[in-house]
């Protein structure tokens, strides 16, 4: 049963802890498991990251990584469904590629896809960024928890550090002070309040909000810094540089200092494009009729800069990825390799 050995699959995949930067156990597992059904594996390194790649000279490729966050929850199951930190992002994507690979070389099917995995998504995208530089694909498929809805738009996003400079009272004095933490939230009032937040999208709707906000106060005071971290998700359709300048003269009126760490453009694929045509026809054949958008960073953006026509796809849900709640249904990932059987099919024949 397709289910069980699904589940067979990921639990050895979660047994095996592979936070970024300490992916080598994974990957030597993934090797023998290829090594066993007869494919060659190509391993691409610089030194810090490694990457596997099956079938090289492919024109379509799977992409997928070995990495999570550090363990937060052990691998355990209940029934169908598998718990554990990676389950939704990514392992279950990982065992739905190992095991259509495992039932290709049982129906004695033709590999017609590339396929790497990468380290390194979770913290920098080192892996993604090292396999765009060597090659360059025409089209590709990124393996992320979508709920099985194949993406075919991808958020833009802006990532902040910044610091709000109050000014020190006794606790008992607040008027006589400047409290860092109720300007923090005025500022975040003021740039949720500009225009391009107020928008709807097609699949999300653009958000700006805190990520973290650490204010020490250690003794009876209105608190006079705070140290923070802000995130807005943006529409496909809207331009970084834009927001931006909308977002400059507020953190500029507020902070002591600010830092961009993470811009990028989203974007949107036409429903003419090749890789979505190939995603709509299996799609017919494995019952899937969804479309969407991905709210997360993925490695498809590091694809698409580099000219690959990219959608996002796989088992899992992206909103308890991450969580202590991380799960997956294997039947999911079952129904996953069998899209990616049908496209791999679709694409041999094109």
């Amino acid at each position: 049963m397709k289910a069980e050995r699904a589940k067979e699959i990921l639990i050895n995949l979660l047994r095996i802890p592979s936070p970024s930067g300490k992916e080598d156990r994974l990957a030597l597992h993934i090797m023998e498991f290829l090594h066993k059904l007869g494919y060659d594996v190509h391993i691409e390194s610089d030194g810090e990251i490694i990457n596997l790649i099956v079938n090289p000279d492919a024109e379509l490729f799977y992409e997928v990584h070995m990495d999570t966050i550090d363990i937060r929850v052990q691998p355990f199951i209940r029934g169908n469904i598998v718990y554990g930190t990676g389950a939704s992002d990514v392992k279950g994507g990982l065992a739905s590629i190992l095991l259509m690979l495992e039932s290709l070389k049982k129906e004695d099917k033709d590999l017609n896809v590339g396929i790497v995995f990468v380290s390194d998504e979770e913290k920098g995208g080192r892996g993604s960024a090292l396999f765009m530089e060597r090659y360059r694909p025409k089209m590709a498929i990124v393996l992320e928890p979508t709920d099985l809805e194949v993406h075919i738009a991808h958020a833009g996003n802006i990532e902040a550090y910044f610091e709000v400079d109050g000014k020190e009272a006794h606790g008992a004095c607040p008027e006589s002070g400047e409290n860092a933490i109720e300007l923090t939230y005025k500022m975040l009032e003021e740039l949720k309040a500009l225009e391009p937040f107020k928008q709807k999208g097609k699949y999300f709707d653009p958000h700006v909000g805190l990520q973290e906000l650490v204010c020490e106060n250690p003794y009876y005071l209105i608190p006079a810094l705070c140290k923070g971290r802000l995130e807005a998700r943006l529409l496909p359709e809207q331009e970084v540089e834009d927001i931006l300048d909308l977002f400059d003269p507020i953190l500029e009126e507020y902070t002591l200092r600010y830092e961009y760490t993470e811009i990028w453009d989203g974007y949107e694929l036409d429903e003419s494009e090749e890789i979505v045509q190939i995603a709509k026809r299996a799609m017919d054949l494995t019952g899937l009729d969804e479309f969407g958008g991905m709210r997360s960073w993925t490695d498809a953006i590091n694809f698409m800069y580099n000219g690959t026509k990219t959608i996002v796809f796989g088992p899992g849900n992206l909103d308890i990825s991450h969580t202590k709640n991380e799960h997956i249904d294997v039947r999911d990932v079952v129904k996953a390799s069998e899209f990616l059987t049908a496209v791999n099919d679709i694409f041999g024949k094109s």
